[in-house]
């Protein structure tokens, strides 16, 4: 497996204080905004604490949460994003998606490093 593209860590979420790698699958758009980026995250979460009866969380799509943030290239770090889960099946088949396809779980941030990332939360 190739390396992963970037770190995402939360403070403000404990299912996401230790760094998760992260793997960049397909960038998706919105009627109100097209740079939201689907990405594979390891470990995954637990799907139970996001509303799914089972199952882990495993595809998540983060969307810059500043306006001087940018995903598209990423231009400065940290990243500071939206996290949301998909409430659709297989959205790597998809290229847009309306906003009742995914619901907000967490504020986070994005980093180039581990280290940056394990940096953050100490």
């Amino acid at each position: 497996m190739r390396p992963p593209d970037f770190y995402l860590v939360s403070t403000e979420n404990s299912d996401m204080e230790e760094p998760r790698r992260c793997w960049r699958v397909k960038r998706l758009a919105t009627a109100d905004r097209d740079d939201l980026l689907l990405v594979k995250i390891d470990p995954p979460l637990s799907g139970k604490n996001y509303g799914m009866s089972e199952g882990e969380l495993e595809l998540v799509i983060v969307a810059a949460r500043l306006k001087e943030g940018s995903l598209f290239p990423v231009r400065s770090w940290p990243v500071y994003v939206y996290v949301a889960r998909s409430l659709i099946g297989n959205p790597e088949l998809r290229d847009t998606m309306t906003s009742d396809e995914f619901k907000l779980i967490a504020w986070a941030e994005l980093y180039p490093s581990e280290q940056d990332a394990r940096l953050k939360v100490m």
